[in-house]
Order: C-alpha cells, then structure tokens, then sequence
C-alpha cells in the first residue's frame, strides 16, 4: 500500500517536473497566472497534493502553494529538515539526464507528510537541460487519511505514534528520507484464534466437543481469511492499475496527458506508416486567456472540458486525445488517411468557432489547428508545433500544414491580434 502511494506522488511529480512549460514558468521567475492555471484549484481535491513548493540553486523558496492557495510557508517549521535532504537527492540527478525523482515521509508525528522533489528539466527531441530550481509534492497523512486507509486496507485502529506497538498489536517502522526514525504505523490485528478462546475452559466434561467445535471454527476462519486474503489482493491489482492510469490521464479532462503521448509516440515507432506517414494534429485555443480573465478559472476549467469532449467524438478507437497542459489539445491518429486528418482539422476549426452556452451563459472563443505527417514519429510533435505557429501567424481560425517553408517564418503575414501561446 505505501509503495504503491509513494510510486503514484513520484510519477505526478516526475510529470510536472520533467516539462518545458515548467521551466519557461517557474525558472527563474515564476509566471503567476501559468502557477495559478497549473497548480490552484484542483491538486488538492483531484491529487490531494496539500503543499507544492519550488526551491532555487540557492536553497531558496520562489513559490509556495498550501492548500490551493499562493501564500508564504515557512518550510522549516512545516516540514522539518528532512525537507533539504530530499531536494538535496533530487539535486544528484546527473546534469542534463532525465530527471529522478527522490520521495519518502518527511516532517515528524505530529505533521507526517508523504514528499516527492525532482530537478526541473525541459527537453526535446535529442536532449535533457536542467535546471538548478526544484520542485516539490507533499501530501499529508492525517486523520482523514489514516482512517481511509485502516478501511481500505483492513487495519482497525490504524494510528501515528512515536511508541513502537505492544506485544497484542502490528507496526510499520516509519523513517524520513535521511533514515531517522520518526515513529510508528500502528493498529490492532484481527487474531485468528480469539473466538475459540472461551471454549477451551469448558472443562474436562467438554473437551471433545469443545475440540471438535474449535477444529470446525478453525477451519471456518482459515477458509474466510483466504477468500479476505484473495479479495485483498485483488482490490490491491485494481487500485494499482487505477493508480497507473491516473498517472496517464489529464484529472480535469479525463484525457491523456504527456506521458501517455510519449507512449503512444513510442508506438508509433514499432507500426509501419501509411502511405502518407503517421499524422498528429496540434489544437491551440484562441482568446481562451479572456474568459479565463474576464470569468475566472471556474468558467475556463468547464470549457476545457467542453473542448476535450469535442475532441474526443471526433477522434475513432485507434486515435488517442491528450491534453498537454493549459489549453493545448493533440490529437495521434492510428491508421488515418490525409484527407480524413485535414477534415477532422476543418471541423474542428469550424465547431469551436462558435459561441457555446454553459450554465445559462454564452461564451466565444475559437482554435487554431497544426498538423504534421511524418514517417518518422519523434518529428510529428516538432512539427505539428511549426505548422500551429503558421496557423497563428496567419490569423485565428487557421488550419496548417507542416512543411519545410514552415520553417522559414519571413514570408508569413503576422496578425497583431494574435500570438502562439
């Protein structure tokens, strides 16, 4: 159970840490509106992240967000000195490599917090770039947390405490990412033999009867705790594959996110391409940062939701819809011809162009489309990317295609009223 947790912080903070759009707004300066679209609202309700914080090569905090909010922290306090010797781990990544994340508890009994920190690092097609900052995951394991577990788990009575257990109970050793014991997982087990008890001092009259009850309670029991034991390991398969998709799923949208675009790139590879090579279609939202300004985070989270749903009925079986972050969409098609990506370009262009009604209330805003085909798939994403830029140096409302002019931005119209975000 707690590797499986520690696994699932570490593979949310490798996400968000090992990300270009992490580097472009967090080193050095930290871009607040990006921290607040990124990290407010949903890490702690949808990932029960209470604390993410970014530490610079000096040691020094440059953000901190407790509880959904942008406030001061004084780390120290919060989370002990265990805090340094997990960022000084994440720091023994090997420069320009990918990053490894370091996670373990931290704090002590009283404020026990389940921490991952990795080293910021962007990248493209050939090569890692790291960066001194880095950031920092903690989930706290409380009360609440406590009895989901003992419930989930099966352990009644499942506490905190600096004691190691009584001779009656079971314990888990707790120890900080140094290796200093901090205390104790606690609780009461369930003895296999305690209902018979009473029955053996019938006396000498009832013994037969009395071992031939407890012989058929025995049994009884043996045969329930293989069916609990059974039951517990399969609640434990379904809770680690939920875990895994939940590290390659976007938790607003319910679409993939960057690492299942890496898998389904890394796909791509062992499939050989249609005539006209594999296609990924790149989707940037226009004036979405207005309704986000003028509406609030509220009303753009239910567009972005609006979009995925979009997306994801015009995508088939064999296509797979993720949303990278912010109001980015891509979409990988399995066996598509061109003239079925283009239209699917069309169409997107067109459905997105109109006002939407959400709430009562009606919204505009609209898309710009990048598409790229490529026998070679490590280049689709490269690509796509050039041709969204075109599409948004020609105007809003634009489809592109990639091609090797792309890449010579001199001969393409700028309109004043737009930017590739």
């Amino acid at each position: 159970m707690f590797g499986d947790r520690t696994e699932h912080l570490s593979d949310i903070t490798l996400e968000y840490g090992y990300w270009n759009d992490s580097v472009e707004n967090l080193v050095p300066d930290v871009n607040m509106g990006w921290v607040r679209e990124t990290f407010v609202d949903y890490m702690q309700a949808e990932l029960q992240i209470e604390g993410v914080h970014v530490i610079d090569g000096a040691g020094m905090p440059t953000l901190h967000v407790v509880k959904d909010i942008v406030r001061d922290a004084d780390l120290q306090a919060r989370y002990g000195s265990s805090l340094g010797e997990l960022v000084a781990k994440a720091r023994e990544t090997e420069k320009n490599k990918a990053p490894k994340p370091a996670t373990g508890l931290i704090g002590d009994i009283a404020m026990l917090y389940l921490a991952s920190a990795v080293l910021i690092t962007g990248y493209d097609e050939e090569n890692e770039t790291s960066t001194d900052h880095v950031l920092v995951f903690a989930q706290p394991i409380g009360d609440e947390t406590l009895s989901e577990l003992s419930g989930k788990y099966g352990l009644p009575g499942l506490k905190l405490t600096e004691d190691p257990p009584n001779l009656w109970q079971a314990g888990f050793e707790i120890r900080s990412i140094g290796g200093l014991t901090l205390g104790f997982f606690v609780w009461n087990p369930t003895l296999a033999g305690h209902r018979i008890l009473p029955l053996l001092g019938a006396g000498v009259l009832l013994v037969f009867g009395g071992m031939f009850l407890a012989a058929r309670l025995f049994f009884r029991r043996a045969s329930e705790t293989v069916h609990q034991l059974e039951a517990a390991k399969l609640e434990a398969e379904k809770t680690r594959e939920m875990l895994a998709n939940q590290a390659r799923s976007d938790p607003l949208t319910g679409l993939g996110n960057r690492r299942m675009l890496d898998e389904r790139i890394a796909g791509l590879l062992e499939q050989r391409p249609l005539p006209d090579g594999h296609a990924l279609l790149y989707v940037d939202l226009d004036r979405f940062k207005d309704i986000n300004d003028t509406y609030g985070h509220e009303t753009g989270d239910l567009v972005l939701q609006y979009v995925a749903e979009a997306l994801r009925d015009l995508a088939n079986a064999d296509d797979t819809v993720i949303r990278l972050g912010g109001d980015e969409f891509v979409i990988v098609f399995g066996r598509a011809k061109r003239e079925r990506v283009l239209s699917a370009g069309r169409v997107i262009v067109e459905q997105l162009s109109r006002p939407i009604n959400l709430d009562g209330a009606t919204y505009s805003f609209g898309a710009s489309v990048g598409i790229a085909f490529s026998d070679n798939p490590l280049e689709l994403l490269r690509q796509a990317d050039v041709a969204l830029y075109s599409a948004k140096r020609r105007g809003r409302g634009q489809v592109a295609v990639y091609s090797a002019d792309l890449l010579d931005f001199r001969h393409v119209p700028i309109q004043s009223d737009t930017k590739h975000a």
